[in-house]
């Protein structure tokens, strides 16, 4: 199987081989006939060499399709053409007598099938653009679109919001203007069309994934979902972007046309204000002389999952942490750190404090986190998620008292890891989704003060765990990915031998 596929994954690479040998034996055969040279044997070499390498890269091309990340239609095509191209090129080279007429038509079916693997692999659009939606334009609010109504009247309102399926709360006064904005078609869906559409899109699925539609977002790729409304940094679809270039999760792929900082952060604005596919209304009122913003509503997408954060449960702990003023790390630091493939990212040039992240980490040990300490209160965020982190790893971490966000997302560690969470004072966020946690886990959160997102899906905890954690800290929000807890079976189970 892995044989089969790294052969497929040859293709990009193989199919270059008969399109310049094949294009030189064409070159070969006019270079003789307009200056009268006889290169008959070096033809003959060309053909059979173009037409051999044209099997195997069709062979690989085969094996690449069985992954079924293409367009069956489109593949269909450029299969054809493919082993078209072969034969022809054999043809040619067996068939002297009319070799001239055979190598023409191969270079044409070469062509065609050119034109079809570009379209599977740049999109269909690629050679000849389609007209685009409005260009990309920098945003500096949410408002990218803006419709003003003059003199609108509260009737009126009433009639378009309907319509809208957005709710107004009545008011006496006339209102000036109304603004809508509408931020996934008039920012974020520009900048798929131009930067991910090519590998992601009905042409080309890969890794399952499809974003040309709200559809296939919300559905994510074979690796789960990639969207998570409220969390930019729980969505695959933008962490990918920070990435480092050369990592083979970074999106877009080395060699791509990169995003820049400013659709980065249009992702992470879009994301943390809902991620919603709909058009959003602000309504502004005029009260005596004095225009003021009095409401703002927001339409209800119904496609955001369960699993979405709030945004007033993003309390500024986090926020006042970056108000102080912190020393910069000592290079030397960092960069024994980057070894180690450990990511290591401050919030902006201003800033001193860091994310930590250990995506990248291939052969874990406790020491590194005896590294990541010497980083001491700089730290904010730390991400551990999928490596084999101990509970006395945990107990470490204690050291790192500006910490508000914690990922140990599918690591091993037990209920004796909570007893060590508490000790980080500052502490928000926790995702402990895959873990071995169970309610007694749960009670060592309670003395959390600060905390208000706990993320608790495929644990051992139970209904009533959450529900006592929930007393303990009424403001906390626990996400389970729409997991619903049955009852429990208290009947006794009869024997039956």
């Amino acid at each position: 199987m892995f044989l089969t596929e790294f052969f497929g994954r040859l293709h990009p690479l193989l199919v270059h081989l008969p399109i310049g040998i094949l294009l030189f034996a064409f070159a070969l055969i006019l270079f003789q006939r307009f200056q009268k040279v006889e290169v008959e044997v070096a033809i003959s070499f060309a053909l059979l060499l173009g037409s051999i390498s044209a099997v195997f890269a069709s062979a690989a091309g085969w094996f690449l399709a069985q992954s079924g990340e293409y367009d069956a239609d489109l593949v269909f095509q450029h299969q054809w053409m493919g082993i078209g191209t072969a034969v022809f090129s054999f043809a040619a080279y067996f068939i002297k007598r009319i070799r001239d007429i055979l190598t023409t038509i191969t270079v044409c079916a070469l062509m065609v099938t050119g034109h079809f693997g570009g379209n599977l692999t740049h999109g269909e659009d690629y050679l000849f653009p389609k007209k685009k939606s409005a260009p990309l334009q920098m945003i500096p609010t949410v408002d990218s679109t803006q419709q003003e109504v003059s003199k609108v009247s509260p009737t009126d309102l009433a009639i378009t919001n309907q319509k809208s399926s957005v709710q107004i709360q009545p008011n006496t006064e006339k209102a000036e203007k109304v603004k809508t904005s509408f931020i996934f078609r008039d920012a974020v869906l520009p900048i798929l069309e131009k930067k991910c559409f090519s590998c992601h899109s009905a042409t080309k699925k890969k890794g399952g994934l499809r974003l040309d539609t709200e559809e296939f977002i919300l559905l994510g790729g074979k690796n789960g979902a990639v969207l998570t409304a409220g969390n930019p940094e729980n969505s695959s679809l933008y962490f990918y972007m920070l990435l480092p270039e050369d990592d083979d999760n970074h999106m877009p792929p080395k060699g791509k046309p990169q995003l820049t900082p400013q659709e980065i952060a249009i992702f992470h604005q879009w994301i943390k204000q809902g991620a919603s596919f709909r058009e959003e209304m602000k309504v502004f009122l005029e009260h005596q002389e004095e225009k003021k913003e009095v409401i703002e509503t927001k339409p209800v997408n119904v496609s955001v999952p369960k699993t979405s954060v709030p945004p007033s449960f993003v309390q500024d702990v986090e926020g006042n942490i970056l108000k102080n003023k912190m020393e910069a790390v000592p290079p030397s630091l960092l960069n024994q750190l980057k070894q180690q493939n450990i990511i290591v990212s401050n919030f902006g040039t201003n800033s001193n404090f860091l994310m930590v992240n250990f995506v990248n980490v291939r052969d874990y040990r406790s020491t590194l986190i005896d590294d990541v300490l010497k980083l001491g209160d700089k730290v904010v965020r730390l991400r551990l998620s999928q490596q084999p982190v101990s509970d006395s790893d945990i107990k470490k971490l204690s050291g790192l008292k500006n910490i508000t966000r914690l990922n140990l997302e599918k690591t091993p560690i037990t209920d004796l890891a909570l007893n060590h969470i508490k000790n980080l004072p500052n502490l928000e966020q926790i995702n402990l989704y895959g873990t071995n946690i169970t309610d007694n886990g749960l009670l060592e959160l309670a003395n959390c003060a600060h905390l208000k997102v706990v993320f608790l899906w495929q644990t051992k905890t139970t209904a009533k765990g959450i529900e006592q954690l929930k007393r303990s800290l009424p403001n906390v929000q626990v996400e389970l990915g729409g997991v619903q807890f049955a009852k429990p079976d208290t009947a006794k189970t009869k024997n039956l031998d």
